[in-house]
């Protein structure tokens, strides 16, 4: 072996002239490795970031780039947006979800960099990892996230609420740190493992004080860290921040009583609560209006269903019950508020839909876990609050928290509770029954049962006759449709409806049939010829 330092010969090997770099970037500089210089990127930067495209030389700001779709394409800059210099109308900051605006965040972005003076409070983050991690939070992951995603008017309030505390401002910095991860390497940097310690010392000071200890910002940074846990599968760790969580609710009277004074907060909680359980059934923090619910909860008013089948005239004629039939009332107005105009409103109008939103999901939840009769046909009411919860839901896959692992939970109940309606109705097909399995349908896209989503719209766009996808997305859109949210899958699932009944055989179907009607008769003579013999 050769020693360090010594050739084969046993010589000395002098040791190669070393020249500093003077003029490199910062990055280089934080991560104290020597810089090439080339610009506008460095092959160190190059080689160890996968979505930079410049280095930040001499005051000029690493530019991010969102992340490449799956296919590996090279994803196109993205704008970073400030007071000072706006993006043209309609411009779209992160390709997720629907085509967001451009913020008008207070904080000065000058020349592409956080003032650190007035962004953030004090940190012990190099500055230029805050710059980046703040600017991929505020373009992308933002929109990406619960309760605001793809929602403007909610990141210019939820964004001032963020940088006025330390606590809450280390855990965002740790939720970009994540996101940017998965996005580039997969692997947990040192930086997040910083952060994320940092962010459990600041925690551990705030609880002692019993004051901040219980504020907003101490709550939702803890439904924060619990969602971390939860996208880490650390369930040990998820119970203990849900626990602590709980408790700190408790303190303060509950999750209605911080809606009246912070509505943002408490619809946080409730989204981090509910996606970080799991199993809907044991969501633990609610709003309770179930128990004292809104006045139109109960109204007996006839719930249209815009697309009328046979004898049906309205929800409740069908046979769904009062309360399920108002809140799939609410989820319809709720969808257009969300798909047309949510953008365009102010922040105070997009916290009150919000809010709205969450009572929905949590009044359908709720009812769900309730027994109950149906009068008409059973499993109906239940299939109905089941569908509505992954309509808001299904949209929303893939963000932050992950709520895949819930819908999968969903989606299965659905399917025993629509076994039932189908056995109900005996072979006959609804506008309402087609609805469920759509829905169904598009959420199971992974799951085995997909399959059996498929198979019984075979069925139900043969007996209403439906024959292309404008009509099948009428009869969608007439109850409840994200238009820019599932438009793409829900087309998907008719493509794959359509060549499973292409590939039937309508005239072998024609003939079995006829051979079960046979064998039918035939038995029916074998068994009277019997009774006359015994007599």
């Amino acid at each position: 072996m050769q020693v360090a330092g010594v050739g084969f010969a046993g010589g000395l090997i002098p040791r190669r002239a070393h020249k500093k770099s003077k003029n490199g970037c910062r990055t280089c500089k934080v991560r104290k490795v020597k810089c090439d210089e080339r610009r506008p990127l460095c092959r160190n930067c190059e080689r160890h970031f996968v979505n930079i495209v410049e280095c930040d030389f001499e005051g000029h700001a690493t530019v991010l780039q969102q992340a490449g779709e799956a296919s590996g394409t090279v994803p196109a800059p993205v704008p970073i947006v400030s007071a000072d210099i706006q993006a043209p109308p309609n411009t779209a900051i992160g390709l997720v979800g629907r085509q967001a605006e451009p913020l008008g965040i207070a904080p000065a972005v000058a020349s592409g960099r956080l003032d650190p003076f007035d962004a953030r409070p004090r940190t012990n983050v190099a500055n230029v990892s805050v710059d980046a991690l703040m600017s991929h939070y505020l373009t992308d992951f933002a929109y990406r996230s619960f309760p605001i995603y793809a929602s403007r008017p909610l990141i210019e309030l939820w964004w001032p609420f963020v940088r006025e505390d330390e606590l809450t401002f280390h855990v965002t910095l740790l939720l970009s740190s994540i996101d940017l991860e998965k996005l580039q390497t997969g692997n947990e940097s040192i930086r997040t493992r910083e952060l994320l310690d940092q962010c459990l010392q600041l925690l551990n000071q705030r609880v002692a004080d019993p004051v901040a200890g219980v504020s907003d910002h101490t709550i939702v940074s803890i439904a924060c860290l619990a969602a971390v846990e939860h996208d880490k599968d650390n369930m040990k760790a998820l119970s203990m921040h849900t626990a602590g969580l709980k408790q700190v609710v408790g303190i303060r009277g509950g999750l209605e009583a911080i809606r009246r004074t912070c509505a943002m907060t408490a619809n946080f909680i409730f989204w981090i609560s509910m996606i970080s359980t799991h199993e809907p059934s044991l969501l633990q923090l609610g709003y309770g209006d179930l128990h004292n619910p809104p006045r139109w909860f109960h109204e007996r008013e006839a719930q249209p269903l815009l697309t009328h089948s046979g004898n049906f005239v309205d929800l409740l004629d069908f046979g769904v019950d009062v309360p399920t039939a108002n809140l799939l009332r609410e989820i319809q107005r709720l969808t257009k508020l969300y798909t047309t105009a949510l953008d365009g409103e102010s922040a105070e109008e997009a916290t009150n839909i919000l809010s709205h939103l969450c009572s929905v999901i949590d009044s359908l939840f709720q009812l769900s876990r309730e027994q109950t009769t149906d009068a008409v046909i059973p499993g109906l009411s239940q299939s109905c609050r089941l569908a509505g919860c992954l309509h808001i839901l299904t949209p929303m896959s893939g963000y932050f928290p992950n709520p895949t692992l819930m819908l999968h939970t969903l989606v299965r109940d659905l399917k025993s509770s629509l076994a039932q309606v189908l056995s109900a109705l005996a072979g006959r097909s609804t506008h309402l029954l087609l609805w469920l399995l759509a829905v169904g349908g598009i959420t199971a896209h992974s799951m085995p049962e997909r399959s059996w989503f498929v198979g019984h719209l075979v069925v139900a766009i043969t007996d209403l006759d439906i024959g292309n996808w404008e009509r099948f997305r009428e009869y969608l859109v007439a109850l409840a449709f994200h238009d820019n949210f599932c438009d793409v899958s829900f087309q998907a699932l008719w493509v794959e409806v359509e060549r499973k009944r292409t590939n039937l055989d309508p005239v072998r179907e024609q003939h079995f049939e006829g051979w079960c009607s046979a064998q039918v008769e035939e038995g029916s003579s074998r068994v009277r010829e019997v009774g006359i013999r015994v007599r």
